[in-house]
């Protein structure tokens, strides 16, 4: 099985793995929402799971095919995502689940940047006034992770941010839609301790 990336945080350790990993974890159906539930309510459909430090019993799953896995690290628990432009645009950071467990460190792993990210000029409706377009020879993009780390600032302007700095759709270790339309799925892992 391969890991393409791992990353130790706070609390835990992040990984992205290229196949579905041999391991049990808690994982929700996602439909690209701005659900947060506890993961003592699944099976169901959501778009991030939270829980806190004692209950947190096997690790937690977010699959990503561009989208942004997010793991927020707070002093009562953890809430993992998946968001993309929807998930963003709708709200899914400014949840209070989030907020539940006094957030301290968010870390965006894996995902699609602006450098392949092209959008249309209406996509801007979805984030007025974001200075996170980029408008190159009549071509615009758009910078997920930025604008992400933005809203997360609002919400929370003491949360310390960081990220992977790898384009999904640039570095082949990883699945992406936007590159080739593939089925396949990153799984996204985050284990505590």
């Amino acid at each position: 099985m391969s890991i393409p990336y791992s990353r130790s945080l706070q609390h835990g350790t992040f990984q992205t793995w290229s196949v579905k990993p041999d391991m049990e974890f808690f994982h929700a159906k996602q439909i690209h929402g701005v659900d947060i539930v506890s993961t003592e309510t699944l099976p169901c459909d959501a778009d991030g799971l939270f829980v806190s430090w004692d209950d947190f019993k096997k690790p937690l799953a977010i699959k990503t095919a561009d989208c942004m896995p997010i793991v927020i690290e707070g002093h009562k628990g953890v809430v993992f995502l998946h968001a993309g432009w929807r998930g963003l645009a709708d709200g899914i950071l400014k949840r209070a689940e989030i907020k539940m467990i006094e957030p301290e460190r968010a870390f965006i792993g894996p995902c699609i940047h602006s450098c392949c990210f092209e959008v249309s000029k209406d996509f801007k409706n979805n984030f007025p006034g974001s200075p996170h377009f980029k408008e190159h020879e009549l071509k615009f993009s758009f910078d997920l992770v930025a604008q992400a780390k933005d809203d997360l600032f609002k919400q929370f302007p003491n949360i310390k941010t960081e990220d992977a700095l790898m384009c999904t759709a640039c570095d082949h270790k990883f699945h992406s839609y936007r590159r080739n339309k593939t089925p396949d799925r990153n799984w996204n892992i985050y284990i505590k301790g």
